[in-house]
């Protein structure tokens, strides 16, 4: 005995079922709150942004007062006199020794060669308790002029027999002697040499 079952039976049959306002209420619900989620984070963020300009304002404001204040409490200093008055010393002295380099350079091999060699031999030699202060060297090295300190008044006689044995100046001797004792600094002496008298010239 066979039996027919009808695979056409309305029952059978899958139906979707129709879409229900219910569901639409639901997504749309969901819509609406995301968009009022949207809308409360850009009203914060505006305001933060706002808050930020207004604190950034607020402090600009303090700073432009805060400057207008040291401006009055350190006015713009006017030059120094005393600074104008080194920085021209300083060009006379640059000055002067554009003059002696040029009147070094304008002068012939032969004299640079004696004066550099006196130069050299004052550098090589030093005396201990000696300072000099000046050093003159005329007439293309064959006058010398020196003048310095001594902490004895016994070592300038030392220092010119150096100065002889060395032979510094080219056998040069030196004609006058001039000694000034420091009352301030007990027993050093201030002193001039020079190897023409003053009266020769």
């Amino acid at each position: 005995m066979r039996q027919q079952i009808d695979l056409y039976q309305d029952v059978l049959i899958d139906k979707p079922e129709p879409f229900q306002t219910r569901h639409v209420c639901m997504i749309l619900g969901a819509v609406v709150i995301c968009l009022i989620l949207v809308g409360i984070y850009s009203y914060w963020q505006t305001n933060s942004i706002q808050t930020q300009v207004a604190d950034l304002r607020q402090k600009q404001q303090l700073l432009s007062e805060q400057i207008v204040v040291l401006a009055k409490q350190y006015p713009e200093r006017k030059p120094s006199i005393l600074l104008q008055e080194k920085i021209k010393r300083v060009e006379l002295e640059l000055q002067g020794q554009r003059k002696a380099i040029d009147y070094f350079s304008k002068q012939d091999q032969g004299s640079n060669r004696v004066i550099l060699a006196s130069l050299e031999g004052l550098a090589r030699n030093p005396q201990p308790g000696i300072w000099l202060r000046q050093i003159r060297l005329l007439n293309q090295g064959q006058e010398v002029q020196l003048a310095g300190s001594a902490l004895k008044a016994e070592l300038v006689p030392e220092y010119l027999h150096l100065l002889g044995v060395k032979n510094i100046f080219g056998g040069q001797v030196f004609a006058q002697l001039k000694l000034n004792r420091l009352k301030e600094r007990a027993g050093q002496v201030d002193f001039e040499l020079d190897s023409v008298l003053e009266a020769a010239r």
